[in-house]
């Protein structure tokens, strides 16, 4: 698997892969890279990207990793995306960090554990003030973890479920909180969660009526679930027995059916009750019948039921699918298939417009002075092609958060719901990222002065590749003082992200290079690997076709590289060398290892290739160019491991090259003479070393592990200085 490696000094930059990486041919499926740059780490797993986590130096060897910002989400439902009208914040999973994203100012701030191994979030909560978030983790034994959002403190890990926990809701007061757990476990658990106690626990659901979603009336005397065909009330008794010494309480729990009428037998995606929806439908005094409830169906219909237990009105909101919905004081939002939001007044269920993914698709309802039905017509017919709307929840009033399949979070300004906008687009892969590289700037700076490419005022840029047959490019900047100007001309197609204070790093814009762009024969996987020239003008990228696209960054044209010998290699065992300059000719090839080569390297200004191999091999073979062809002999074989090896890097200044494999070891050979220069083995439970890179200075080397931690080590004594876990791989 190729490593890029670019950078000064002892700071340190990785990019991270989740995933293979193969030129042009697909590799074994265990393996992620990464690259070192500048003072920032990337780390990358599945679609996300963790740009930028800084190296603070201590008066220890030992060094912390600060996350600072987060590219990428995982939420996959309703249950993935929180909000809260009183501060403006969003709350969304990227593997097992919360994401807490202002609306208002752009910026983000983290809520992850670090007591013990983390897992991946399946679902998160805010309290109603905003003060409190809650997430749900996936997995065996997985607990309820909850954050003070001002403070980003962690407070309280609380665990009873087995096998995951699908949703969760805080009570109106904050002073409870209610977890529902996957199928095979199907328990409610309802939480004092300051207290750390669990006051009520019982079985609600299985398999044939899983739970989908939970939340609490706006009185806070009923929790409903809702699930495939299932839609329930159960009552919380006021009376509350607490044991202190065992952990436990005692709150009476009942269920009580629910009047569905024409909808019985029903499956429902979402359901909630908004606390300001009495003062909305009258301002009459605080009754049970003035605490309306709404739930969405898989099918696309809007019920709101009052606490009788019953359904007062439906809307069927003509859509394939429905996925979720939101409340504000004054709209209800139902996000839908085929990228399609739709807005009722809340009071009467009355249609009030529509939210294209596609912002030229937007309806206006007073301009077309068309219906609701004849809207929904127009949506259905706009095809297959545009990503559903998974999960929506109204930040403030007058913005609308909306996370769509493709992995895609919008903010729509609906102040008047008539003209709705997009006031911020976070883009990201909507499939697993294979690789990544770094970009030089326009100016042919090296990629190691950390300047932004194209623009080129001191950030970091990089390209990714996805198995969505897309190629991605990445500005990040490393202060906020950038001229409109200077942002204008960063990318293609680009997109203003992120704007955060002084001091910090953001993203300044995104590109896209997709793959009807870079030509046909990508195919369903997308790309797998790719190759930037030195001056950051070319991009190479590999297919799981075994195709090679070459892209020019400046023009958005389909050009050849400048004088540069490309290198192919994947599981046929073979390894081709191309001629950019004879216009990509077969110049030479090598077919020294016996399996799988898993990662080639060119040093020594193109006149040596090193190879591993599943074979347990390191191959050098010496490079001669001439005017009718390429040379390649072999000079060294060397057995690098007792099993696989996964993954090489290459110092050109000290002329070494480190493997990574089975052995669990990792391993510097001199290039010059092929030999074995010296061993280390980490201690601990890390499982393999999967991918390895090193910082142009040969100062910092850093190791990420099959359990899904990197570790960063001081090259020359071996001793571990970092170490941190990467995103849980899904």
């Amino acid at each position: 698997m190729p490593v890029t490696v670019s950078g000064v000094a002892s700071v340190a930059v990785i990019y991270a892969v989740g995933g293979n990486v193969g030129f042009g041919l697909s590799l074994p499926s265990s393996a992620s890279s990464m690259s070192i740059k500048a003072s920032l780490i990337v780390l990358e797993s599945w679609n996300i990207l963790i740009p930028l986590t800084r190296i603070l130096r201590t008066e220890t060897l030992r060094k912390m990793l600060v996350l600072e910002e987060i590219i990428g989400l995982t939420t996959k439902n309703a249950n993935g995306l929180a909000s809260s009208i009183k501060n403006g914040n969003c709350v969304y999973m990227a593997g097992y960090v919360a994401v807490v994203y202002n609306v208002d100012s752009g910026t983000q701030s983290h809520l992850m554990v670090s007591h013990r191994m983390p897992k991946p979030l399946n679902c998160v909560a805010v309290s109603q003030d905003g003060r409190f978030i809650a997430a749900g983790e996936s997995g065996h034994q997985p607990a309820v973890l909850v954050w003070d959002s001002k403070t980003l403190a962690f407070i309280s890990e609380l665990k009873c479920h087995q096998y995951g926990v699908v949703c969760i809701a805080f009570s109106p007061d904050g002073k409870h909180l209610v977890s529902v757990g996957f199928p095979h476990d199907g328990y409610i658990c309802l939480w004092d969660w300051q207290r750390g106690l669990l006051v009520a626990k019982l079985k609600s659901s299985s398999s044939c009526s899983a739970i989908a979603s939970v939340s609490f009336s706006s009185d806070g005397k009923l929790i409903i679930t809702a699930g495939k065909k299932h839609l329930k009330f159960w009552m919380v008794g006021s009376s509350t027995r607490l044991r202190t010494d065992t952990g436990t309480g005692s709150i009476a729990m009942h269920g009580k059916p629910i009047n569905l009428g024409y909808h019985k037998g029903s499956s429902f995606t979402s359901v909630s009750s908004p606390i300001w929806a009495s003062s909305s439908l009258g301002g009459k005094e605080e009754t049970c019948e003035l605490f309306p409830i709404y739930a969405l169906t898989d099918v696309g219909v809007l019920c709101l039921l009052d606490s009788g237990l019953s359904v007062q009105k439906s809307v069927d909101l003509e859509v394939e699918k429905g996925f979720a919905l939101s409340t504000s004081d004054k709209l209800i939002a139902c996000a839908c298939s085929n990228g399609i939001v739709q807005l009722f007044t809340i009071e009467t269920l009355e249609y009030a417009g529509s939210l294209q993914y596609s912002q030229s698709k937007i309806c206006e309802e007073a301009k077309n002075k068309i219906c609701h039905a004849e809207v929904s017509k127009t949506n259905c017919q706009l095809g297959p092609t545009l990503p559903d709307a998974i999960a929506c929840q109204f930040s403030t009033s007058r913005k609308l958060v909306v996370v769509y399949g493709d992995h895609s979070l919008y903010i729509w300004d609906i102040h008047d719901v008539h003209k709705a906008s997009r006031c911020c687009v976070l883009v990201s892969h909507s499939a697993c990222i294979w690789d990544i590289k770094s970009l030089s700037c326009e100016n042919m700076h090296d990629p190691s002065l950390a300047c932004v490419a194209r623009g080129c005022y001191g950030g970091v840029s990089f390209a990714t590749c996805s198995a969505d047959g897309n190629i991605r490019l990445w500005d990040l900047a490393l202060q906020s003082d950038i001229s409109e100007d200077t942002t204008s001309k960063l990318a293609v197609d680009h997109c203003s992200l992120i704007t955060e204070p002084v001091g910090t790093t953001h993203l300044v814009s995104a590109g896209i290079l997709e793959s009807e762009n870079v030509g046909s024969g990508v195919g369903t996987q997308g790309f797998r690997s790719m190759a930037v020239s030195s001056d950051g003008k070319y991009l190479a990228a590999g297919d799981c076709q075994g195709n090679l696209h070459i892209y020019n960054l400046h023009t958005s044209d389909y050009t050849c590289f400048q004088p540069l010998l490309p290198c192919i290699w994947g599981r046929d065992r073979l390894i081709h060398l191309y001629d950019v300059e004879r216009n990509f000719d077969l110049v030479g090839s090598a077919d020294d290892h016996s399996a799988s080569v898993t990662s080639v390297k060119l040093t020594s200004n193109g006149s040596k290739i090193l190879s591993c191999s599943a074979d347990r091999s390191l191959v050098f073979r010496d490079v001669a160019v001439m005017a009718t062809g390429c040379k390649i002999s072999r000079r060294h074989h060397q057995m690098a491991s007792h099993g696989t090896v996964y993954d090489m890097a290459v110092d050109p200044k000290l002329e070494v090259a480190i493997t990574v494999g089975q052995d669990k070891k990792i391993n510097t050979f001199n290039i010059a003479s092929g030999k074995l220069i010296k061993s280390l083995k980490q201690d601990g439970d890390l499982g393999d070393p999967i991918k390895v890179t090193i910082d142009p200075s040969c100062t910092y080397l850093v190791c990420s592990y099959s359990n899904k931690s990197i570790c960063m080590y001081d090259f020359i004594t071996g001793e571990m200085v970092a170490q941190e876990m990467g995103i849980v791989k899904l």
